[in-house]
């Protein structure tokens, strides 16, 4: 259920950027009155000791990023400046991140008794101010630290989010601030909101909005996106009903090869949902032709079950389906690419719970809820994003779930990662570095030259994200020194052979310089980003990330890439290099990279505009996904499926990593493809179409040539 209606979400926003403009105007005020960062010489400030410590600790964090770039002396003070916003508002976007996680979990009931709800009345507070009096008489009359006391139990589990995030530490919060924040997360109209599963994806949308429009406008006047800029200009929030169809269609689709593969019979098909689903599309569609319903009405649908499997689209199983369906739900791997506030793995979530629980009944085996959660956590979900801000939400958002579903639930790790490693920074004579050259020379002879050129390839990590082919440096690197090596051993055929070499290894190389890879990136990279326990320790993000971005590796990727002409990108050109099918947009380049981290036989199910079906730059696209890929399904939503996008035409699809099988696909148009409507009721009629499969085709895409313009 939706709690999130209209009127509620625009609440919320008008809520999220009024409080965004309060805290960072707040805070950066704090952190000059506090450090009196407008006198420059630090022994001038006449600070106090702690307020000097922590000040000196700022200002070598920022020196240190303002080295990272390379830039001249001339320009680091503009960088410093940037920083310090920067670090101003990861601080107030924590702040609110952790208010809105703790509401949620007191509007389900998971944090008794509530602090946050009610706020200098709430029976926490009251309970507190009884027991400690003598904390109670500070400027927030003890309040503040009745919440640092409740981050400190939340960081054992979160500390990425409630823990010592970066340098967010040393930003002070005045009682005022904190007082406006907690009232105004506390109004009436959004009582119903923190009970909604996808509230805190919405709070990120709203934060990043103002940011959004200002990209927007910088576009608008002939600028262009720097990359320390993708991350604000691309992020936009899915809607729940997307989500849901492309899981359905994906998802369900391997479960059903699964159950296939291993003569079961799904329950679906077995107590007649999908043919009861079906049979009561039908009389909807003839309702709607006779007008007894209206086009934005949705087709009523049963609590349990149904609502699994509501938008599934019937269509044939392939042999390749089949043939590579995972073994059990349990080693199912399921990556968002640009994960966002992990909005399609928190439903993906709620989908994967119940698959478990049948793939138990059917091998007459015992999962307890406890068991599933943390095995779903631990090896199904997985996600990578440019932006730490995102992970801190997607992380806070999966263990909410976790703890509604099995509040006992104590997962080792999630397998989520910000990217932004900032190995930029690094030195050329750093120890770390120094000595992972040093090791991968022992270890497998490839020079330090090219141990520096895959160092120099993990720096673009920061504004790449998943697209970063670490695969493709590595091996490029174990290329060319195969090549010398091979090229030493032939260069004795007319000097005579003197003692025989061993044969080159490619994949004991590889093994052998990904392992020294992760033990450097351990070392010089932390786990503040995610923030959550691995056997008790932080696992670097740096590790997570090269684990994650492998190739040929997930059974499913999915989700709702970022849209952005690279012509319009302040740097690009690792994209058009490594990319040049999809190059043209950000989008199109994730249609192209989705295919290539999936399986032989796993499915690429994203959201994206719809121009790679028609426009003749991407051709090439077009031409490869028609020779080497199973296009399966399209749900072509168009114009203003978004309720917060509205000139951004899109479509659905998945495609299967296999040769084309013959086998006719599935497209559905809910709606006028070519109306470029961008109401709300047309929002609603998209809805309402795919739940009734209005708009169905059934077409064959080997006999059709997409090259055509």
């Amino acid at each position: 259920m939706s709690y999130l209606t209209p009127e509620a979400k625009s609440k919320l926003s008008s809520t999220i950027r009024a409080l965004r403009e309060r805290l960072l105007t707040d805070l950066q005020n704090a952190v000059e009155s506090t450090y009196r960062l407008s006198i420059t010489t630090l022994s001038k400030a006449g600070l106090a000791e702690e307020q000097r410590v922590k000040r000196q600790r700022l200002e070598q964090w920022l020196d240190e990023q303002s080295r990272s770039q390379g830039k001249s002396k001339k320009q680091e003070p503009e960088i410093s400046d940037r920083y310090l916003k920067t670090a101003v508002k990861l601080a107030a976007a924590t702040l609110l991140n952790r208010l809105v996680v703790i509401k949620q979990m007191e509007a389900h009931g998971l944090i008794k008794p509530a602090v946050l709800t009610g706020g200098w009345q709430s029976r926490g507070y009251r309970e507190f101010r009884d027991f400690a009096p003598d904390l109670c008489k500070d400027e927030t009359e003890g309040y503040g630290t009745l919440l640092q006391l409740l981050y400190d139990e939340l960081a054992q589990e979160l500390p990425g989010l409630f823990g010592n995030v970066g340098v967010t530490a040393l930003f002070p919060i005045p009682a005022s601030t904190l007082r406006a924040a907690i009232e105004a997360l506390d109004a009436a109209e959004l009582k119903d909101v923190w009970l909604d599963d996808t509230t805190l994806g919405w709070v990120y949308q709203y934060w990043n909005d103002p940011e959004r429009e200002a990209l927007d406008a910088k576009l608008n006047g002939g600028g262009k996106v720097e990359p320390h800029e993708i991350a604000s200009k691309t992020q936009m929030f899915t809607e729940r009903y997307m989500v849901e169809w492309l899981l359905h269609n994906s998802l369900g689709q391997i479960w059903l090869a699964m159950c296939k593969k291993h003569g079961w019979t799904a329950e679906v098909e077995a107590d007649g949902t999908l043919a009861r689903l079906e049979a009561r599309r039908k009389e909807w569609r003839e309702k709607r032709e006779q007008r007894e319903v209206a086009l934005d009405a949705l087709m009523p649908i049963e609590p349990g079950i149904e609502e699994n499997w509501k938008y599934w689209v019937p269509q044939p199983l392939t042999a390749d389906a089949v043939t590579h369906a995972p073994e059990s739900v349990r080693s199912l791997k399921i990556l968002d690419p640009a994960t966002g506030s992990a909005h399609f793995l928190v439903i993906a979530f709620g989908l994967l719970f119940t698959l478990y629980q049948e793939e138990a009944k059917h091998r007459g085996e015992n999962w307890s809820d406890r068991q599933i959660v943390e095995s779903i956590l631990e090896n199904n979900l997985y996600g990578i994003d440019i932006d730490p801000r995102a992970i801190q939400i997607g992380a806070a958002a999966l263990i909410l779930k976790a703890r509604l579903l099995s509040p006992q639930a104590s997962p080792k790790h999630l397998n989520l990662v910000a990217s932004n490693l900032q190995l930029a920074s690094l030195p050329a004579d750093d120890p770390a570095l120094v000595e992972l050259r040093r090791e991968v020379t022992e270890a497998t002879g490839i020079p330090e030259k090219l141990t520096n050129q895959i160092v120099y390839a993990l720096q673009g990590a920061d504004y790449l994200g998943t697209l970063l082919k670490v695969d493709t440096a590595v091996d490029a690197a174990i290329s060319e020194y195969e090549s010398q090596f091979q090229q030493a051993i032939q260069g004795n055929i007319f000097a005579g052979f003197g003692e025989q070499k061993p044969d080159f290894n490619f994949q004991q190389t590889k093994a052998s310089l990904l392992d020294k890879l992760e033990q450097f990136l351990s070392r010089c990279t932390s786990g503040d980003d995610l923030g959550l326990r691995l056997r008790g320790e932080q696992l670097a993000a740096g590790i997570r990330f090269i684990r994650i971005v492998r190739e040929n590796s997930y059974d499913l990727v999915i989700g709702n890439p970022p849209y952005q002409g690279t012509s319009k990108m302040a740097d690009a050109g690792y994209i058009t290099k490594n990319y040049p099918k999809g190059k043209a947009d950000l989008y199109a380049v994730f249609l192209e990279r989705g295919l290539q981290l999936v399986r032989t036989g796993g499915l690429s199910a994203m959201i994206t505009m719809r121009g790679w079906m028609f426009i003749q730059q991407f051709a090439d696209l077009r031409e490869w996904l028609l020779a080497e890929k199973d296009l399966r399904s399209l749900g072509d939503v168009s114009w203003g499926a978004f309720s917060e996008m509205k000139d951004n035409p899109v479509t659905m699809s998945i495609i299967c990593n296999s040769i084309p099988s013959g086998i006719h696909a599935i497209a559905l148009a809910p709606t006028d493809p070519n109306n470029r409507i961008r109401s709300a009721e047309e929002l609603r009629q998209k809805n309402a179409g795919l739940l009734c499969e209005i708009g169905r085709f059934e077409f064959w895409s080997d006999r059709f040539n997409w090259s055509l313009d």
